[in-house]
């Protein structure tokens, strides 16, 4: 399974540095959720939702970063 970031108003895939792709297959794997949710939160991007895709598959499943806890919780 691939850990990706997808921008909610545009549709697309997290590539790279100001790259953005429709192909969850070319999108960069975060490869653990915390990574991903780590770099959303360093560099601030908004509209921005986690995305799992399995290799060679053409379409992803979205989760909004809201219905993630963002934090640990201790207990």
């Amino acid at each position: 399974m691939r850990t990706l970031l997808r921008n909610t108003t545009t549709g697309l895939y997290f590539q790279g540095p100001d790259k953005w792709t429709s192909d969850p297959a070319e999108a960069l794997d975060f490869k653990m959720i915390d990574r991903a949710i780590n770099f959303v939160e360093t560099w601030s991007l908004k509209d921005i939702e986690l995305a799992f895709a399995f290799r060679g598959a053409h379409q992803a499943t979205a989760v909004p970063l809201e219905k993630i806890a963002l934090g640990y919780s201790e207990g």
